[in-house]
C-alpha cells in the first residue's frame, strides 16, 4: 500500500506548534489516573473490607470509562474544535476527582467506583485528542518521530506516577492520590489554554447521531485501522494488567510497602522510557516494518523470561519487575509505529484517532476481565495472559504486513 508524496515541509498548518510537554501531559492524562492509584488498591481493600477483585473495580471501571470516552470527543472536536473538547473533558475529570475525595469521609465505596468512572470519561479526552492534534499538524513521516517522543509519557508519567502514588499512600493515605490528580488536571487545563487550535474547519452536522454512527461504522471496517489498533490494544492490555495485578503480588504476596513497591515500578518504567527514546531515534533511519519487528522481538523475550520465572517458582521483586523491563522496552517500539500506520490510512483523522483509542483501551479492559475470570494465583494467570496476547500479536502482525504490501 502506498501513500501520496508529502510536501517538503513537515507541518500541515501555519499556527504555533503544539509543545511536546502539552502533548505528553494530554496523552498521559488518563493513564496517570490509573497508574497513580494502583498502589492504593490494598489500602482500599482494608478500608472497605472487600476482596482484591472488588477493589480492582476502581481500576476496571476507570478503564471502561476511559475506553467509551474515546468515542465521545471526536464529534465534539469536529463540531467545536480541539480546544473546546479538551476543556470539556478536563472539567468532567476534575468533577470526578472531587467526588472521589468525598467518598473517603462519607465511607462510600459505591461513590468511589462511580466517581472513578466519571473521572475516566473526562480523562479519556487526552489520549483521543493527542493523536488527533498530531495528525492535524504533522505529515506522516514527521508524525512518527513526534508520536514516539510523545509516547515517552507512557513511560515517564505513569511510571513516576506509581512511585508518587506509593509515597502518597504510605505517608498521606490513599485519598491524597485524588488531591494530586486534581492538581494535575488544573495543570493540564493551563497547558490547553496556551495550545493553538489545530482544527481548520467546523462540521455543523458532526453531532447528528446518524452521521456519527455512519462515520464510525465506515471506519471500523477499515482493516488497517482495526487490525493495528487491536495489536496496539494488546500491548496496552499487558501494561494495565500488570499495573492492576502487580500491587496485589508485590504488596500483598511479597510484603513490599507501598513506597518500596512504587520504587520497584521505576524498573519497567525505565524500560518503556528507553524503548520510546530508541523508537524516536530509529524513526528517521529505519523502515517501519523493521522497528515493528524489533518491538515484537523484545516483548517476546521479556514475556518468555517472565513466564519461565513465575512458572518455575522463582518469585521475588526482581523476578517480578526485571523481565517486565524488557517487555516494556519492546512495547513502544511497536506502539508508536503501529499508531501511525493505523491512523494515517484513514481520511477522517478524528474518527481514526477515536476508534484506535477506543479499541486500545477496550483491549485493556478485556485483559482485566480475563484476569478476573481466571480467578487464580496472579503469578500464574498474569504470564498466561501475556503468552496468549503475544500469540495474538504474531498472528495479526502477519496479516497486517500483507495489507501494507497489497
Amino acid at each position: 500500500m502506498t501513500t501520496p508524496a508529502e510536501p517538503h515541509s513537515e507541518y500541515r498548518l501555519n499556527v504555533k506548534k503544539p509543545s511536546l510537554l502539552t502533548l505528553i501531559v494530554l496523552i498521559s492524562y488518563g493513564s496517570i489516573g490509573t497508574a497513580l492509584f494502583t498502589p492504593a488498591i490494598p489500602a482500599v481493600m482494608d478500608r472497605f473490607q472487600v476482596s482484591a477483585g472488588v477493589s480492582q473495580l476502581t481500576i476496571m471501571l476507570f478503564l471502561l470509562g476511559y475506553s467509551i470516552g474515546q468515542l465521545i470527543y471526536s464529534p465534539v472536536a469536529k463540531r467545536f474544535g480541539r480546544k473546546p473538547a479538551l476543556y470539556l473533558g478536563i472539567f468532567v475529570s476534575l468533577v470526578g476527582n472531587i467526588l472521589c475525595i468525598i467518598s473517603g469521609p462519607t465511607d462510600n465505596l459505591t461513590l468511589l467506583v462511580v466517581a472513578r468512572l466519571i473521572t475516566a470519561l473526562g480523562s479519556s479526552v487526552g489520549l483521543s485528542l493527542t493523536f488527533m492534534i498530531i495528525s492535524d499538524y504533522y505529515y506522516e513521516s514527521h508524525a512518527r518521530k513526534v508520536t514516539a517522543y510523545t509516547m515517552l509519557a507512557f513511560a515517564v508519567v505513569p511510571g513516576v506516577g506509581i512511585a508518587i502514588g506509593g509515597f502518597l499512600v504510605a505517608y498521606l493515605g490513599w485519598l491524597s492520590c485524588f488531591y494530586f490528580l486534581f492538581a494535575y488536571g488544573v495543570f493540564a487545563l493551563f497547558l490547553v489554554f496556551r495550545l493553538a487550535e489545530t482544527s481548520t474547519e467546523k462540521e455543523g452536522e458532526a453531532f447528528k447521531l446518524k452521521k456519527v454512527l455512519k462515520g464510525y461504522l465506515r471506519d471500523f471496517k477499515n482493516p488497517m485501522l482495526s487490525l493495528y489498533s487491536i495489536m496496539i490494544g494488546t500491548t496496552t492490555a499487558f501494561i494495565y494488567a500488570f499495573a492492576a495485578t502487580a500491587p496485589v503480588i508485590g504488596i500483598r504476596m511479597m510484603g513490599l510497602s507501598p513506597d518500596v513497591y512504587g520504587i520497584y515500578n521505576l524498573i519497567p518504567a525505565a524500560g518503556y522510557f528507553s524503548g520510546n527514546f530508541l523508537a524516536a531515534r530509529l524513526s528517521s533511519h529505519c523502515r517501519i516494518k523493521t522497528v515493528l519487528k524489533l518491538g515484537i522481538l523484545m516483548m517476546g523475550i521479556g514475556i518468555l523470561i517472565f513466564s519461565i520465572l513465575m512458572f518455575g517458582g522463582w518469585r521475588n521483586p526482581m523476578t517480578l519487575f526485571l523481565p517486565i523491563f524488557l517487555m516494556y522496552f519492546g512495547s513502544p517500539l511497536f506502539y508508536s509505529n503501529a499508531a501511525v500506520l493505523a491512523t494515517f490510512r484513514v481520511p477522517d483523522k478524528p474518527n481514526a484517532s477515536s476508534i484506535m483509542s477506543f479499541i486500545n483501551i477496550g483491549c485493556a479492559v478485556l485483559g482485566l476481565i480475563i484476569i478476573e475470570l481466571l480467578h487464580g494465583n496472579p503469578m500464574i494467570t498474569l504470564p498466561l495472559l501475556f503468552i496468549a496476547g503475544f500469540i495474538l500479536i504474531l498472528i495479526l502482525f502477519r496479516r497486517g504486513q500483507k495489507l501494507i504490501e497489497d
